[in-house]
């Protein structure tokens, strides 16, 4: 009887100190997962009310107003391959993002580690439409800062449709030409309101040559730098051709095959 009650009492604590060490082990685990969590939601809190605060309510009023104004070219009235030819060369992932594109940033912050400088920005349209409309062009670290809260802030209060139509519409091009249809206008004499105008659309060759103007609008200028263009049209439509947003042989009729190809309205 007492033999009985010592091994039933000496199995009770044992499964009590298991119990205990089971109950441990779970806490830990909640505590491993809950302030990571806690962690993770103070910084988007952070986030969105440093966005939002960052973003100049007047600015934000006249870069709406843009969409009113009579050059405006919405997504709709663009060919198709336009707003493809700058989404492919400039941000890729843009319809994937949050207007912050953490892969680009990764590699643009290793090399500019590498070449002690700011030569790569990893900047995504989104970002580029913040840093154009809120903030100056200095190159530094406090700027890059503001434009990717920004760039966040902008990417939940717009849809991806209206965030490419206000960066196509107030992109510098160069030659003093901001936006898609002024440049059109300026470079090749066209329209991109073709449909409303009975006027002849820009061609998907002569999309590619715009698109690659952004990146650095005085250096791939047709008329400054035709080479440069010649070069840098061809990388946009091998770039639009890896990702599936034209064929082959869309490819291989769009690129230029000579200097003597350049559509220039001069």
């Amino acid at each position: 009887m007492n033999a009985s009650y010592t091994l039933d009492n000496v199995s009770e604590k044992s499964e009590s100190r298991e119990q205990k060490q089971k109950k441990r082990r779970n806490m830990n685990l909640m505590k491993w997962l809950i302030y990571p969590a806690l962690v993770i939601f103070a910084l988007c809190l952070f986030t969105v009310i440093a966005a939002e605060k960052l973003t100049d309510g007047e600015q934000l009023v006249k870069l709406e107003e843009i969409r009113n104004e009579s050059g405006f070219v919405s997504i709709e009235q663009m060919p198709a391959y336009l707003p493809k030819a700058f989404v492919g060369i400039e941000d890729h992932r843009f319809y994937d993002h949050v207007g912050v594109d953490p892969i680009s940033m990764v590699r643009a912050f290793w090399v500019d580690i590498k070449t002690k400088s700011f030569a790569q920005g990893g900047s995504t349209i989104t970002m580029q439409l913040a840093k154009n409309q809120f903030l100056t062009q200095e190159k530094s670290i406090n700027r890059k800062f503001k434009e990717l809260l920004i760039a966040i802030h902008l990417d939940r209060i717009y849809t991806k449709e209206e965030i490419l139509e206000m960066y196509l519409n107030t992109i510098y091009f160069g030659h003093g030409k901001y936006g898609i249809e002024e440049a059109a206008n300026f470079y090749l004499g066209k329209t991109l309101q073709a449909n409303d105008l009975g006027e002849e659309t820009i061609t998907l060759s002569e999309a590619a040559m715009l698109a690659s103007l952004p990146k650095a609008p005085e250096y791939f200028s047709p008329i400054k730098h035709p080479e440069e263009a010649f070069n840098r049209q061809a990388v946009v439509l091998n770039r639009m051709n890896e990702l599936g947003m034209i064929t082959e042989n869309e490819k291989e009729a769009a690129v230029w095959k000579s200097l003597d190809q350049l559509p220039i309205n001069q």
